[in-house]
């Protein structure tokens, strides 16, 4: 994970909550493999938000400390690692899949994914979209310009037509290092007749400069952002004023959907890093859904591993059931789909959205 760099936004709260995750577990009895218990031991190395850390932190991972099982990466910069892991025969799950080549396809094999990832995202956004507000049909899309839009945003667009969600004009690409969101915002006002912005991917600090300029361009449509951006991080860039209408893809403490365990990690989270800190747990998901593998297989070889969550169809998450499927999206029946959570912020308050079932991805 990126525990130095711009991406931190994202990762360090990850970071600290798997860690959590991990405590948690081992106090639980860790993981029974055939009668053998072992407790886990979580090892990190720094990507430092490029690929060239993301390649170095997976050459020391495998070569240098043995690691046969990684949490991670994030997103784009998966691709990166394959080429260590793969031919190592280490298992990663990442955290966040962009359809990027070698992310999560027929040429990584070992490789898998859930649904924190843009496509299952995107997904639980559109169908909450469609069922809470039904009189937005036409969209302006944005999404970060990182090398993901040709493998990504015709998927999207797919979907949203399918949805019956209409894109007005262009995909608005921006760099993910862009500081100065005038020129985003200007072409997004400059679309005649939409009914909201649906950001694709991204982090905080996008979706707050982003919802900023368009409020104080006279802009009050709903922003979607299909994303584990919680609005507290939104409203603490933008204000609460600024916030109003956005809806993200996020954890929310107290949410009924919560299973208990999931509600205990967010728990100790806040006891330990405050009642702002953002609710990610996608690496924590990642740890139990490794858990879950090696018990089943009884093994704890990750080919046989690997093997095993192939063959299981089903297996439980943090977020509820998930299903193995993708195979027309990724090329490949690696990822783990299972539900995922809203969170608004309507009327100068967040609150939980409740729990969008994506079902299988084709």
């Amino acid at each position: 994970m990126a525990l130095t760099g711009w991406f931190t936004v994202m990762d360090i709260p990850d970071w600290t909550q798997t860690v959590i995750a991990c405590d948690l577990l081992n106090e639980q009895g860790g993981i029974n493999v055939n009668g053998q218990i072992y407790k886990v031991e979580l090892v990190a190395e720094d990507t430092r938000s490029d690929f060239g850390g993301v390649a170095a932190a997976a050459n020391k991972l495998v070569y240098d400390k043995g690691v046969k099982f990684i949490i991670g990466p994030t997103a784009f910069f998966a691709p990166a690692a394959s080429p260590v892991t793969e031919p190592a025969g280490v298992m990663k799950i990442s955290t966040w899949c962009t359809n990027m080549p070698g992310e999560n396809d027929a040429s990584a094999p070992f490789s898998f994914t859930t649904s924190h990832g843009s496509v299952p995202t995107g997904m639980a956004t559109m169908k909450y979209l469609k069922q809470n507000y039904p009189e937005v049909k036409n969209v302006a899309l944005v999404t970060p310009d990182d090398g993901a839009i040709p493998y990504l945003i015709p998927i999207i667009r797919e979907l949203m037509a399918a949805e019956g969600i209409n894109v007005v004009g262009d995909t608005i690409g921006f760099p993910n290092e862009m500081q100065d969101f005038s020129p985003i915002v200007a072409k997004i006002q400059a679309l005649q007749g939409i009914d909201a912005v649906f950001q694709e991917n991204g982090v905080a600090p996008h979706v707050g400069a982003i919802i900023k300029g368009l409020r104080e361009a006279g802009n009050t449509k709903p922003y979607f952002a299909a994303m584990p951006v919680t609005v507290g991080e939104v409203v603490n860039i933008a204000g609460a004023a600024a916030a109003e209408g956005l809806v993200t893809v996020t954890l929310s403490s107290g949410d009924p959907g919560n299973s208990p365990l999931l509600q205990e990690m967010i728990d100790l989270t806040i006891a330990e890093y405050g009642a702002d800190t953002p609710l990610h747990h996608k690496g924590s998901n990642v740890l139990y859904i490794f858990k879950e593998a090696m018990e089943a297989a009884g093994s704890i070889d990750p080919a046989a591993v690997k093997a095993a969550l192939e063959s299981m169809g089903t297996v439980d998450t943090l977020f509820g059931t998930g299903v193995l499927c993708g195979q027309q999206t990724y090329g490949i029946n690696h990822v783990i789909a299972h539900p995922l959570p809203i969170q608004t912020f309507k009327n100068g308050q967040a609150a939980s959205g409740g729990w969008v079932d994506i079902g299988v991805i084709p």
